[in-house]
């Protein structure tokens, strides 16, 4: 599996093109993207467009 600090730029648009926390799961999963318990709790909480700015 891929490590989320190795996107390519076509999965970080894909990301980026998310409309919510759900989709942007969705895609780590169908991209074989490993997201790590803090990036899943950020995107549990609510926060998923603060933890892709962030770390994407």
């Amino acid at each position: 599996m891929a490590s989320i600090n190795e996107l390519t730029p076509e999965q970080m648009e894909k990301a980026r093109a998310c409309k919510n926390a759900d989709e942007l799961v969705m895609l780590a999963e169908a991209e074989g993207i490993e997201l790590t318990e803090e990036q899943l709790d950020s995107i549990a909480g609510g926060a998923w467009y603060n933890c892709m700015n962030e770390t994407w």
